[in-house]
């Protein structure tokens, strides 16, 4: 793991990964393009759906941050989510404002959504799990404490780029969280669950799972939403489970599950319920 502080001279971010962030949107993006031109899309259009989608992802993730996991800070200063050093971005958030803004690009362009999302959608989950990679280098996202084999420990303190030198004013979130598990002189965490690399091993399933419905489906169907459903459903359903051993679960509910959860299971279902009902349409019928 490699937990930083980015020193910008007038102002330090704390635990910062959008370096890790900035990477995956530039693999997502790459690997979009190829896509696009390999099969047909409008090439000359992708920058502008490009651009739209992570205005609205930035804006999602933030926005989605405050209002559920911070409400009382978002509620005081609103402005707060056009910070570049104020802390906090919703995955799920994230991948919602992405649609909704790329939704308004393909729209106003006269473009099918569904088979934009559908040649984008390996690039967009490469993006996520390059993501989560990095939130596991940061440290952030960690799971619950655990005594099994798949336990890892997160280091206390992080590094200053560019100085390289260590900052040992500040613990980290996954330490902090397992406070009375490591003794205070410890400069590694207690285990707990890598959440973000189990995440990011979904999100390679679901890679390939995407890749194998589009070459069934592109040359006779290019703007079913299928994949669409496929690439969120799975992801709700992945981070549904996910919840149940992240340490930052908050606002439990009904039968343990948060608000969240229950959104995405709700959602999870409804997906299953439409590639079932697709399938069952595709098949041949008698006599035909």
């Amino acid at each position: 793991m490699l937990p930083i502080h980015l020193d910008l001279g007038f102002t330090q971010i704390y635990f910062y990964e959008g370096i890790y962030f900035l990477i995956s949107i530039v693999l997502g993006i790459w690997w979009a393009k190829v896509r696009v031109e390999k099969y047909g899309g409008k090439v000359e259009k992708f920058e502008g759906l490009v651009v739209w989608s992570i205005v609205g992802a930035l804006i999602g993730a933030r926005l989605s941050h405050y209002v559920f996991w911070q409400s009382d800070v978002f509620f005081e200063n609103p402005g707060i989510i056009f910070s570049p050093t104020g802390a906090g971005n919703s995955i799920t958030g994230g991948l919602v404002g992405g649609m909704l803004g790329g939704y308004f690009y393909v729209k106003r362009n006269n473009m099918n959504y569904w088979e934009y999302f559908s040649l984008l959608s390996p690039g967009v989950l490469l993006g996520q799990a390059v993501g989560r990679i990095g939130c596991f280098l940061n440290g952030d996202a960690y799971g619950t404490a655990t005594n099994s084999f798949l336990g890892v420990q997160f280091p206390r303190y992080a590094t200053t780029i560019p100085s390289f030198e260590t900052e040992y004013r500040l613990s980290s979130p996954s330490w902090e969280s397992t406070t009375g598990l490591p003794g205070q002189t410890e400069t590694l965490s207690a285990p707990v669950h890598p959440t973000q690399l189990y995440e990011m091993f979904g999100d390679v399933v679901l890679i390939l799972i995407v890749l194998w419905v589009f070459k069934k489906i592109w040359d006779t169907d290019k703007k079913s939403p299928l994949i669409f459903f496929i690439h969120t459903g799975g992801y709700s359903l992945l981070r549904f489970g996910l919840e149940y051993i992240r340490a930052d679960k908050e606002g439990v509910t009904m039968f343990g599950m948060s608000n969240l959860q229950m959104a995405l299971l709700l959602y999870g279902l409804f997906t299953i319920g439409y590639a079932t009902k697709y399938f069952l349409n595709k098949r041949p019928k008698k006599g035909t």
